[in-house]
């Protein structure tokens, strides 16, 4: 597959703090960061108790990034934000936008995408680089999956 095809795949991105570490996310604090982007971001909750067995709230969102719209989803516990239908670019931009305001500073971002949880790779640290060079290693992501047709 060439790279404008590997390019435009889409998957799940997970994004999780370290094992052993916390952002200490607060849905306040994602709420307020997602408003300061894009003040017409979609934003629902769903309720514990109502179709969510696990007793954890999820908040889905949807705003507008680096001129794209972002589908999302966030859980307390365990911590995490996923985007889903996401190429590697738009994985790319999500990253930076956590690390800007939603990740405290220091504190390390680590992602699998669904073709990864699937093929049983483990999560990997997402390293602080230039936007490009985060794009290559989403991308390199995407090829050992293996799940490319």
């Amino acid at each position: 597959m060439d790279r404008s095809a590997l390019e435009e795949l889409e998957t799940l991105f997970v994004f999780t703090p370290s094992p052993g570490d916390t952002w200490r996310l607060t849905i306040a604090r994602l709420k307020q960061q997602l408003l300061k982007t894009d003040p017409e971001a979609f934003i629902r909750m769903e309720d514990p108790h109502d179709r969510n067995p696990s007793g954890n709230s999820f908040m889905f969102f949807e705003f507008t990034l680096d001129g794209g719209g972002i589908e999302a989803m966030s859980r307390l516990a365990p911590e995490g934000v996923a985007a889903q239908n996401c190429t590697a670019r738009q994985a790319a931009g999500f990253v930076r936008w956590l690390r800007a305001g939603v990740v405290p500073p220091g504190h390390a971002i680590t992602f699998n995408t669904e073709w990864g949880l699937e093929s049983e790779i483990p999560d990997a640290t997402v390293p602080i680089a230039e936007n490009s060079q985060l794009i290559d290693f989403f991308l390199a992501h995407v090829v050992e999956t293996g799940g490319l047709a």
